[in-house]
This record gives structure tokens, sequence and C-alpha cells, in this order.
């Protein structure tokens, strides 16, 4: 019986040994492939140098590709985040000060319907429809006159943008609209609000400063997450309007297997939805009083 348990003993001992000298294997030659391999690619990196485009734009450097493409997906996805927010908060809360009504109905339906539908497939309708049949917005190009600090280019920027604008918007805003909702019809039964207005408080500055400011909170860390994403995602908006942003670029890599300009492109746009994440997370607490940051 002794000689068994030594047995078993020396058996496990023999087992962590053998653990050990494996997992130190695999760490040493992990650490000698990231000192080769990945050290030179992270020091390009830090310095700007991502390479150069192997088919999609020949022998231009993958860096510059995305300083001229960056500019245009931050100015259609901000114009689109900002316009859905504002108008999903605002026809949110007045459903939810008109709940049960005829409109609220009609409301909360769209918001289901349009939050249901995909992107790409608003975006085809819209230009067969309003760029195509009716002949209303452009589709080719970011504008069509020479660019300018003028009053005028501004202008025609907006007016380009404005199917791929109208899209975001149109199929973003239902889940602002629900939430904003669900968020103020939570607040209106809240002490505090039914005590402001037992003190006979104006009715719009309840509205504004107990009821709005404490329904909208929870929507800042959201905000700032959905612009991230929709950043991911700016493939097919950009493809289908021809809009020369990251997705456009994104989109015409893939087919052609320009893995250089890929690499760079994912890199971004990882960047940005980490950072939207953390911006959210500082928004949160610096917005929330209720938030405390352990130390």
């Amino acid at each position: 019986m002794n000689a068994e348990r030594l047995v078993g003993v020396f058996r496990g001992w023999l087992l962590r040994r053998i653990s050990i000298l494996l997992i130190t294997i695999f760490t040493a030659i992990s650490i000698n492939f990231f000192l080769l391999r990945i050290m030179p690619g992270l020091m390009n990196v830090f310095q700007g140098n991502l390479g150069r485009s192997m088919t999609v734009a020949t022998g231009i450097s993958v860096g510059r590709i995305i300083a001229g493409a960056l500019p245009w997906t931050v100015f259609l996805l901000s114009i689109s985040v900002v316009l859905s927010f504002a108008i999903g908060v605002l026809l949110g809360m007045y459903m939810a000060y008109n709940r049960n009504s005829l409109l609220d109905r009609f409301l909360s339906l769209f918001a289901s319907i349009t939050s249901a539908i995909p992107q790409f497939v608003l975006g085809l309708v819209l230009v067969l429809f309003l760029a195509y049949r009716l002949d209303i917005f452009p589709t080719r190009a970011p504008y069509s006159i020479p660019p300018s600090f003028s009053l005028e280019f501004v202008g025609d920027l907006l007016y380009h943008a404005a199917l791929p604008v109208m899209t975001y918007v149109i199929t973003t805003m239902g889940g602002w609209m629900l939430t904003m909702k669900s968020n103020t019809i939570s607040v209106l039964g809240e002490y505090y609000v039914l005590a402001a207005e037992a003190r006979g408080l104006p009715k719009r500055r309840i509205t504004i400063t107990y009821v709005g400011r404490n329904a909208i909170l929870p929507l800042f860390t959201r905000f700032a997450i959905t612009f991230g994403y929709m950043f991911g995602g700016s493939v097919f908006i950009e493809r289908i309007f021809a809009y020369p942003g990251i997705g456009k670029y994104i989109s015409l890599g893939l087919p052609l297997r320009d893995y250089t300009l890929l690499s760079g492109l994912f890199l971004i746009t990882t960047i940005t939805v980490v950072f939207s994440n953390f911006i959210a997370d500082l928004l949160y607490g610096v917005l929330d009083p209720r938030v405390r940051v352990r130390r």
C-alpha cells in the first residue's frame, strides 16, 4: 500500500514537472517569436509606418490612405450620430409624456420597424428612389465644387452626405426613442419628481432638470459606444454611396486581398471602438455622481 502511494506521489510530481517544463518551453518560444516578429511591427506602427498598399493603390503608403479617408468617415458619422441622438431623445421624451396616445403607438411602431431594417437595405432603397428615380440627391463623390473655406462648400458637403446620413439616422434613432421613452417613464415615477410637482415647480423646469437630465444620463455611454460600432460598420454604407471613407477602402481591399491596407484599416477601426468605450466609461463616471471610482 505504501509502495502504491509512493508511486502515485511520484507520478503526480512527474506530471507537474513535465507541465512546468512544457509551459517554460512554450513561453520561451513565444517570447522569441514576439521579439523577432512582433516588436519590429509594433515599432513601425508607433512610427506611423503601416506599410504600402499592395493592390488597391499600389505603392501608396497605408498611412497616407488612412489620413485621406478617416476625416470623411468621422465627418459622416459625427453628423449622423448627433442627429440620431437628438431626434431620438426628443421624440422619446414626447412619447413618454403622451404614452398610450395614437401618436405614441405610431412612433413606437415606427421605431421598432426602423431599428430592425439593415442599413444596407435602406441605403439601397434610398439610392433607388431618391437618387435614380427622383434625382434629388447625388450618389457619387463627396462634393461637386472646388474645395474652399466657404459656406457654399459646406452646404455642398452636406448635400452630398444627405443620403448616407439619412440612412444612419433612420436606422439608429429608433433605439434612442424607445430607450429614452423607457427611461423617462421610469424617472416620472420617482419620488423626487412627484415632490417637485407637489411643490408647484414650473413644468418646464421639472421636465428639463428633474426628468430629462436623469433619463438621458444612461444614454451618454451608449452614445460613445454607438459611434465606435457605427465606425466599424461603415463598410456597406460607404460602399453603396461611394463615399471615400474607411469603409470604402475596406470593401475595396477585401476582394483584392490587400492585406497591408486591410491590417492598417482594421487597426484604426479597433482603436476607434476601444477608445469610444473608454470615453463612454469616463463620461458615465463624470456625469453620474453615484458612480465612484475605486482607488
